[in-house]
């Protein structure tokens, strides 16, 4: 398999377990959904040991960590700023407070999950070398 029929055939199955996971939960199913992703986990591992050449190369990895860290700071500082105005707004709606300590706990997860590993990794690439 090349990798052009991998890819188009990886997103008709993203599409297809996002359809299934939706359908499943509004009907009130949650079994299902976790069954779906694990199969459809398998099969795309199934496929990418089929795929002949290159999957991913530098570049792509190089791409992906700018996006991720982008993400990272992006949604960190939005759901700071978001925080402090669900919190602000507290008095108009109570359940404004739940939001904003949600987003507020959320932005510190996150950071701090992104500080464990990069020292996790960095720790590992010199440990590799």
């Amino acid at each position: 398999m090349d990798i052009k029929n991998y890819n188009k055939i990886r997103l008709v199955i993203a599409a297809a377990l996002g359809g299934m996971v939706s359908f499943f939960v509004v009907q009130g199913n949650y079994l299902l959904p976790i069954i779906a992703a694990v199969a459809a986990f398998a099969v795309v591992l199934f496929m990418r040991s089929r795929v002949k050449g290159v999957i991913n190369d530098e570049r792509d990895y190089y791409i992906a960590g700018n996006a991720s860290r982008w993400t990272i700071s992006i949604y960190a500082i939005l759901a700071a700023v978001s925080s402090m105005v669900f919190m602000a707004l507290k008095s108009r709606n109570p359940s404004f407070e739940a939001l904003g300590s949600f987003l507020a706990y959320s932005a510190c997860f996150i950071l701090i999950l992104n500080s464990i590993l990069f020292r996790y990794f960095s720790k590992k690439e010199l440990n590799e070398k």
